[in-house]
């Protein structure tokens, strides 16, 4: 009856095949997922109204007789070549269910089972989960993607100790604390031996405050000879400030052989987390002209709840001393059966983790956090335990496991914002002016010379002279916007055109092209991307000056080629095809086809001079049935180094900045935001739709983060639309700035320069 089975890695690759082998016009009767990816039972349409017309269809592609049609079908003939195709359906499930194969749970669900029997909470593990990035949807758990994308969130969630050798340069004063029986004491000998391996043991001094436990100084004392530095031991009621002064002060000073030390390590006593001495203790280590930073020891194979309470209470009593813990130290790794717990409450609590260690030799058993390796052991040792608090989560009735989930995710949205933000600052040239304009924008009562300050910022170039990035400028047609009453600012780009939050407004630079050009000379800007093409005279001007160009023309654009005067698609027709680039159009994947021609550009017909050119035309075409989507052209320089092509993709996507621009300026129009001051809200919508255009444009994996924490912080599924991100990235400003009113993160008041 023409039923078929196609298998595929992802649902893509299977309708791809079924298109293939049934054409456009099909019936899908079955879809689900399998090992190794998905099943599409799939018949075609004309198949199944042939049936339902009295018709048997052809067997095989082998018969060539074509069945004579039947008398009109009566009600019986019907149901009889219903049930047969029925039949036939039933009879492949049957096959399928009797194969090896077996229906695999969701990705999401995958990935939560791994992470919660890796030790990690259920909740970590729904803040990460709560919307992975629609490039992985059709991915197995199993997937090197997935894989390190997982990484990824677990490691931006992870703050550790980057630079050793910078801590040891600078120096200072640590004392370890924590809980009894965790290895302070052999962690300080540990610690030191990393320092006199570099440095030599003159530096260097032990101290232990540790009078309770018996053999707790004698101990160190051991230690401190095997590497031949100083050890102090002091007793419960000795100045510990004044030790501290005389340790660290310049030996010239006091004329002590004991003086001038870069490094004091300070073992101190264990204390439960309950111990009301403990918040004494901890006053103790910041007495004197030098108090010490507070490392915390933990032991990774403590149970999640107790490392959690072990936390809060050295936390709390640092804070009441006048400082946050600096620190952490994992110990005990080698004991621990799982690992995720002590990561997941270090993450939480946003501690930065210094050291692990996994023994008692000095100094091997002490390492250097490496945290791909770290993160990567720690999901390697996932496995079903009886003590899984897995299947209690989720046999929870579904409105009290929601009602949970939206309360922790107030709890967490926080961090959430801070990453997403923090990576958007490291990827894009002028995240922080962006927030700035954004807070100060929207701020009850801010001065209305504000956001003029910032535009002079702009124009002096300080942002991208501190910046040092080398980036492109986006040039829109002159004149206003279509819809719109202004012009499109200048949109910065990044080396390979993608748009960048930072604009400049058109109407504050100076008139003409040429005198904006000029005075964007030193902003060092690599390459200028225009949606007009300027005068020869001026394209000559920054050949000249070594700076790449590439403009957007019609192909009814005149230009002499080979000694003919000849439209720029009849021009094309000679060009050579020089390969296809990925794309997406209108929401959905494409390759842009591009092909290049060197020719020649004048002023005017009867000029003799002509500027060489390379002209470019891209036709994108769909990815699955090569049909022809849109068509452009482009003009470019044809000095040499300019890597045009790889280019064409984000010329491209830059043609929908005006639009885009348009679009976020009603939305903020439409949320009653900035309504007070049009220029101020013009220029914030230019740059959240370059922000918003880019990151449905980009296809590195900072950008797929990114899109998918959005959706998560706007609580609906975004993708790659613009639109949906625009509105996302206005949400999670939105939300940064509340929580700074509450104090659940910090402002976002940040240098203009940074």
């Amino acid at each position: 009856m023409g039923v078929q089975r196609f298998i595929a890695s992802n649902s893509r690759e299977a309708m791809r095949q079924v298109r293939s082998a049934l054409g456009d016009q099909v019936l899908i009767l079955s879809n689900r997922a399998v090992e190794g990816g998905v099943e599409i039972i799939a018949m075609p349409e004309q198949a199944h109204e042939q049936a339902l017309a009295g018709l048997e269809p052809q067997v095989s592609p082998a018969a060539t007789a074509v069945p004579e049609p039947a008398a009109t079908p009566t009600v019986e003939t019907l149901e009889a070549l219903n049930r047969r195709l029925l039949d036939d359906v039933r009879a492949l499930l049957r096959d399928n269910a009797s194969s090896p194969r077996t229906d695999s749970p969701s990705l999401t669900a995958s990935l939560r089972r791994r992470l919660v029997q890796a030790g990690f909470s259920a909740s970590l593990a729904d803040d990460i989960l709560q919307d992975p990035p629609e490039e992985l949807r059709e991915e197995t758990p199993e997937s090197p993607l997935v894989e390190a994308w997982l990484l990824r969130q677990l490691r931006s969630r992870l703050a550790w100790l980057e630079d050793e050798d910078a801590l040891f340069a600078e120096g200072g004063v640590f004392a370890l604390v924590g809980p009894t029986g965790v290895g302070k004491t052999t962690t300080t000998a540990k610690l030191a031996s990393r320092y006199v391996m570099r440095h030599g043991p003159k530096d260097v001094a032990l101290v232990t405050t540790d009078s309770y436990r018996i053999g707790a100084a004698e101990q160190l004392r051991i230690y401190a000879r095997l590497l031949g530095t100083e050890v102090h031991a002091l007793e419960e009621d000795g100045d510990l400030g004044e030790l501290v002064a005389r340790l660290t002060q310049p030996r010239r000073a006091l004329l002590s052989r004991s003086a001038g030390k870069k490094l004091t390590v300070i073992d101190t006593v264990g204390m439960s987390q309950r111990d009301q001495r403990l918040v004494g203790e901890i006053s103790r280590l910041a007495e004197g002209p030098a108090p010490a930073r507070r490392v915390l020891v933990l032991n990774a194979a403590s149970h999640g709840d107790t490392l959690a309470q072990v936390i809060e209470a050295w936390q709390q009593a640092s804070l009441d001393a006048g400082a946050p813990l600096w620190g952490c130290i994992l110990t005990k790794l080698d004991e621990a059966a799982r690992l995720g717990s002590v990561l997941d409450v270090v993450m939480r609590h946003r501690l930065k983790l210094c050291y692990v260690s996994r023994g008692q030799r000095v100094p091997e058993d002490l390492e250097r956090v490496e945290a791909d390796a770290l993160l990567a052991e720690a999901l390697s040792l996932a496995g079903e335990s009886p003590f899984d608090e897995l299947r209690e989560t989720e046999a929870l009735p579904l409105p009290r496991a929601r009602q949970q989930a939206l309360s922790r995710g107030v709890l967490r949205q926080g961090g959430a914002l801070e990453t997403t933000l923090a990576t958007l600052r490291q990827h894009n040239l002028g995240m922080a002016l962006l927030e700035q304009v954004w807070h100060r924008a929207n701020r009850v009562g801010a001065a209305a010379g504000d956001f003029a300050r910032l535009m002079d910022d702009m124009t002096q170039q300080r942002l991208v002279a501190s910046s040092r990035r080398a980036h492109a400028l986006y040039w829109s047609k002159s004149g206003n916007v279509s819809g719109g009453d202004r012009a499109m600012p200048l949109v910065s780009l990044d080396h390979h055109g993608m748009p960048q939050p930072l604009a400049w407004p058109r109407h504050r630079l100076p008139a003409g092209q040429r005198g904006q050009l000029e005075w964007a000379r030193p902003l060092g800007v690599g390459w200028h991307l225009f949606a007009q093409l300027p005068n020869v005279a001026e394209l000559e001007e920054l050949d000249s000056q070594g700076q790449g160009w590439l403009a957007s023309v019609t192909g009814s654009r005149r230009l002499r080629h080979a000694g003919e005067w000849l439209s720029l698609s009849q021009a094309m027709a000679l060009g050579e095809k020089v390969g296809q680039w990925p794309v997406r159009h209108q929401g959905r994947a494409a390759d842009l086809h591009v092909t290049r021609l060197e020719t020649s550009l004048s002023q005017r017909r009867q000029d003799p001079h002509a500027l060489p050119v390379v002209a470019w035309h891209g036709e994108v075409r769909d990815r699955d049935d090569g049909r022809r989507l849109a068509s452009r052209y482009w003009l470019g320089t044809a000095q040499a180094g300019f890597d045009a092509a790889s280019r064409l993709p984000s010329a491209l996507a830059g043609d929908a900045l005006p639009g885009m621009t348009r679009q976020a300026d009603r939305i903020l129009v439409d949320r009653g935001l900035v309504t007070h001051d049009s220029e101020q809200r013009w220029h914030l919508a230019a740059m959240l739709a370059a922000l918003a255009l880019r990151l449905s444009e980009e296809e590195q994996t900072w950008a797929m983060d990114v899109r998918a924490s959005l959706s998560g912080i706007a609580q609906r599924r975004c993708g790659r639309r613009p639109k949906a991100l625009l509105e996302a990235l206005m949400d999670t400003l939105s939300a940064h700035a509340a929580l700074a009113r509450a104090g659940v993160v910090t402002s976002a008041d940040v240098a203009v320069a940074a």
